[in-house]
């Protein structure tokens, strides 16, 4: 049996002219919107009502936020500038300056200019992916094929509703991703296959930034197990067994020969919005069952330097509020394996033992069956996040509760995320840790040191586990800097293109929260569905498949003005995903790994 890894079509991108003045003022003021209001605001069943606020016809006509000319008598700017909109605990985190106000502004004045559209880049038959695949395998020495993957975004580049400006952030993704999911010293970055040299500079365009390749061992992933549980989870695999095209059949079977595996190419945009989440997270990672494992592995002894503290072997800050917790946190960092490694200690409202200043030295079950040399003065706590560096100076993450055992996602009364970067208000591990700490450790002031109420040897231990500023900002300096050297070389490649060569990478948004947010929030209308099953046209589906069909399959709603379905929705799995049931409509099988 033949496989199609990759049902969205391979899209040739010509490079566009330079944008009009009034094109990139309305590009500019889409990239604000997209990024202080699209997650909640994006049509039909999205959480702050059903307007897209991307559609410019919901802003100027149907909802009447945009008065064209007239920024005055403009809601949307009236709301940004008088910070009612977004929401407070999300301005917190990602504040809209004055700058991105100012874009709002002239855009408005200038008449509220159409967004550019996405379009401009022709589908490309399927047979012209796998032969790309397959004329860049046969470069390869035979005995490295196994180890070789794909990762594709054309179904990203053939999307009208993504601009060319923000492709660089999915390819960041893509590498950051990976990189992130590594146990090997080194950054390795996805490579674009060159499509210059497989399909000749007439038809090539852009494909060579479209279509990556990895090898497995760059990142110590088992070619076999490992990626059997990447595609165990894949909702888009179908087989080619059904059509009648003896050219795909064969080159499907070529690549599958050469590489020996079912499906060595996948969307990138799942991936990046997938394994970056558990369980994928936790198993590409090897992420173990509780924290008293990974400090083994990590030769980390949080009982003994609490014990003999002594060069900074154990120090703690605590305060009274953080990003993502209402109630006060503890953070302790020790030295580890590959630099760093750090606890936070968490509680859930009205702890009696869970305020710091009285009870500053847990936690009470730090020495198991020992009892605690400090009991009366600790805390207890409900749970918390640690952050290790990797061995190529990215973070590791894991949640975990309060007796040490791995969580997928921390209780919603202890915290939460105002930008919903998991797709709700839930912290999940690997990626909200990822959007959270987007340029490493996040500086903090301790305010236990100096107003504890603890008195005595009590108060002698806490000075030396809760150092001075003057010694802990450098230390969090420190593990910052190492974690900014690997994030630049794993995406600033990706991101310094097209005129942002001199931009800081601080400047630029976190690429894994960005790409998952649009996977995961922005609705599915039809076009979007269309262009997910290699077809140009639309209404093309609706004829091939039938109303009925559609109806069948609850998909009826998308052909109706503003329908959508949710990407949860299309992807979700029982036995098969929505969009397989309805690829088998159209001739396919799905694929499902055993």
């Amino acid at each position: 049996m033949s496989r199609l890894w990759l049902l969205v079509p391979l899209v040739i991108l010509t490079l566009p002219p330079a944008l009009h003045a009034d094109d990139e003022l309305a590009s500019q003021a889409r990239t604000v919107l997209r990024r202080h209001c699209l997650r909640c605001h994006n049509g039909n069943g999205s959480e702050g009502g059903d307007f897209d606020i991307l559609n410019l016809t919901h802003l100027t006509e149907e909802y009447g936020l945009v008065t064209p000319d007239n920024p005055e008598d403009s809601l949307l700017l009236e709301r940004v500038v008088e910070e009612t909109m977004p929401p407070y605990e999300i301005r917190q985190l990602t504040p809209v300056t004055a700058g991105e106000s100012e874009i709002l502004r002239r855009w408005i004045a200038a008449g509220a200019d159409p967004f550019p559209a996405g379009r401009g880049r022709d589908f490309i038959d399927l047979t012209d992916v796998l032969t790309v695949v397959k004329d860049f395998l046969r470069t390869q020495r035979p005995e490295d094929r196994q180890f070789l993957r794909f990762f594709t975004l054309h179904n990203v580049y053939n999307n009208s509703k993504v601009l060319s400006e923000d492709l660089p952030i999915y390819r960041a993704a893509l590498s950051k991703a990976l990189n992130s999911l590594s146990n090997q010293p080194r950054i390795a970055l996805p490579r674009a296959i060159d499509a210059r040299e497989f399909l000749g500079s007439d038809r090539a365009g852009s494909l060579s930034s479209t279509v990556y390749v990895i090898d497995v061992r760059d990142y110590g992933w088992d070619e076999d197990t490992l990626w059997k549980e990447v595609i165990r989870a894949y909702p888009y695999g179908v087989s080619y067994e059904n059509l009648v095209d003896p050219q795909l059949q064969q080159l499907d079977d070529q690549v599958m020969r050469m590489t020996d595996s079912d499906m060595p190419l996948i969307r990138a945009d799942w991936f990046i919005a997938t394994a970056t989440r558990p369980p994928l997270y936790h198993t590409l990672m090897r992420i173990p069952e509780h924290a008293d494992t990974l400090e083994r592995q990590l030769a980390v002894d949080i009982p003994g330097r609490f014990e003999r503290p002594a060069g900074n072997a154990l120090a703690r800050a605590g305060f009274a509020k953080s990003g993502v917790s209402g109630q006060n946190r503890l953070v302790e960092r020790t030295p580890a394996a590959h630099g760093a490694y750090w606890k936070s200690y968490d509680f859930k409202p009205g702890r009696k033992r869970g305020k710091l200043t009285r009870f500053p030295l847990g936690p009470r079950n730090l020495f198991g069956n020992r009892p605690h040399p400090f009991d009366r003065q600790a805390f207890d706590h409900d749970g918390g996040e640690i952050i290790w560096h990797l061995p190529n100076g990215l973070q590791g993450y894991m949640l975990i509760d309060a007796e040490g055992t791995r969580i997928d996602e921390g209780p919603i009364d202890v915290v939460s995320d105002a930008l919903k970067t998991s797709g709700t208000p839930a912290i999940v591990n690997g990626l909200s840790c990822m959007a959270c700490h987007k340029h490493g450790m996040i500086p903090f002031q301790d305010s236990i040191r100096d107003h504890s109420a603890v008195f005595g040897v009590a108060q002698r231990k806490v000075q030396e586990l809760y150092p001075p500023a003057a010694v802990m900002e450098p230390l969090v300096e420190q593990d910052r800097e190492q974690f900014m050297d690997a994030l630049e070389q794993c995406i600033g490649p990706f991101l310094r293109v097209d005129g942002n060569e001199g931009i800081p990478i601080e400047e630029f948004p976190e690429p894994i929260a960005e790409v998952a947010r649009m996977h995961r929030l922005v609705f599915l209308d039809l076009e979007t569905v269309a262009c997910e099953l290699n077809i140009a046209d639309p209404q093309q589906l609706i004829l091939r498949v039938g109303l009925k069909t559609l109806k069948e399959l609850g998909l009826e709603t998308l052909t109706q003005k503003d329908g959508v379905i949710s990407r949860l929705d299309w992807e979700a799995f029982d036995g098969t995903s929505l969009m397989q049931d309805l690829a088998n409509q159209l001739g396919f099988t799905p694929e499902i790994a055993l």
